[in-house]
């Protein structure tokens, strides 16, 4: 593939087996006459099926803490509510409703609703949704299945590598997915040179030419470091790996503009024009795909190597550092 010049972006499972998350307890109790108090249960159960645990779709030994989104949802009305969890030990897949750190929350006596739970857990966005309920004087139970169509897709590359079918914190193939800077394992809210792990007072601290790295060490991987050792950013080779072993389609799926890349066996993922962030703003969402490779950028370390998908092409292309950028994780068996 041809490289562009050092131009920088202007940004101008389903699977057989699934995580089955059992079970999100919640006790309704009388608070008012207009509203009644929702007070969870203090337990959060996650079952991690045999393939999940075992093959590494998602590392729960990694998982200590989460946030939860929690809402409750009316015909006309959603309020969204804060929640947080906490593992209760290391060695069961048990977590604690963490009250301390968690909104107190409320529905409406007498009128339908429906309690919606969104979490990304291991860097893999989870759902779940229960009955509808209408809330009376006495006390009601719920339980809540949390799933997500995250998975890997055997391409029938010569490597034998295969690619995730989500972007890193997607819960399905056309969602974009979290933002990263190169190296850093968390999104946020400023992508600058102020909020960059490895840049101070104007001089890179690590992959900065002397230190002789040129691919992300494992702790600087986010693909590591939310799934497990399994699960790694690809390099730039193995991008070109894809290009030249898939027929790359400009598509739409659900709705949303991206490319589809099928390999010769048949199977396919979907990459998603998810734009990118310079600051705190996401530009050319659904015009373009700003995705990371591993590589540095050898010639000048302010850059690292990504690929970029439009509706004309995609190709490898070299991007600052800082910017905020997606990911598709690749699993080595």
């Amino acid at each position: 593939m041809q490289k562009t010049d050092k131009e920088v972006m202007k940004y101008t499972k389903v699977s057989s087996a699934t995580l089955a998350f059992v079970a999100l307890m919640m006790i309704f109790s009388s608070c008012h006459k207009e509203t009644i108090q929702i007070n969870p249960l203090a337990t959060f159960n996650i079952e991690l099926t045999k393939k999940y645990s075992d093959e590494g779709i998602v590392n729960k030994s990694l998982v200590t803490e989460f946030d939860a989104s929690v809402s409750v949802a009316y015909e006309d009305d959603t309020v969204v509510y804060s929640n947080k969890f906490v593992a209760a030990d290391n060695a069961s897949d048990l977590y604690m409703y963490d009250h301390a750190n968690s909104d107190v929350m409320y529905a409406a006596q007498g009128k339908p609703f429906r309690v919606l739970v969104d979490a990304i857990i291991g860097g893999v966005a989870f759902h779940g949704e229960s009955e509808i309920y209408v809330l009376e004087d006495e006390p009601v139970t719920t339980s809540i299945n949390m799933v997500s169509s995250f998975n890997y897709v055997d391409l029938g590359l010569p490597s034998g590598l295969k690619w995730a079918n989500c972007n890193l914190g997607a819960s399905s193939p056309e969602k974009y997915g979290s933002y990263f800077a190169w190296g850093e394992t968390t999104d946020k809210v400023d992508y600058s040179w102020g909020t960059y792990s490895y840049y101070n007072d104007s001089v890179f601290t690590k992959y900065n030419g002397s230190d002789g790295l040129i691919i992300l060490e494992a702790s600087d991987d986010a693909s590591t470091a939310s799934l497990g050792d399994n699960w790694r950013m690809p390099t730039k080779a193995e991008f070109e790996e894809l290009l030249n072993n898939c027929t790359a389609t400009f598509t739409t799926s659900n709705g949303v503009n991206g490319y589809r890349f099928t390999g010769s066996n048949g199977n396919s993922i979907f990459l998603p024009m998810a734009g990118g962030r310079d600051g705190n703003g996401l530009l050319s969402g659904g015009e373009s795909g700003f995705y990371w490779l591993s590589s540095l950028y050898s010639d000048d370390t302010d850059y690292a190597w990504g690929f970029l998908i439009d509706s004309e092409s995609a190709y490898t292309t070299s991007y600052y550092r800082m910017y905020g950028q997606t990911i598709r994780p690749v699993f080595n068996e």
